[in-house]
């Protein structure tokens, strides 16, 4: 998402915990974050600012996890 006034942006990336794994769903999350290259192009379009959340499901619960900067 990159609100209308261009000076932050937030990348969300949901999977589903298939052996409820809440943590290494999250993990894997926000690899694919990384590896997609979504942040090169909020970067390119001038954002400054972006937040990075990685939300896990498994039946009725539910894990975000938030990264800064450089995800590894």
């Amino acid at each position: 998402m990159e609100p209308d006034t261009g000076d932050m942006g937030i990348i969300i990336e949901v999977k589903y915990a298939h052996d409820g794994n809440l943590d290494a769903a999250c993990r894997k999350a926000l690899r694919q974050i990384e590896c997609t290259g979504y942040e090169e192009e909020l970067s390119d379009n001038g954002v400054e600012n972006i937040l990075k959340y990685a939300v896990a499901c498994y039946k009725k619960q539910c894990k975000v996890m938030r990264a800064e900067g450089k995800i590894r």
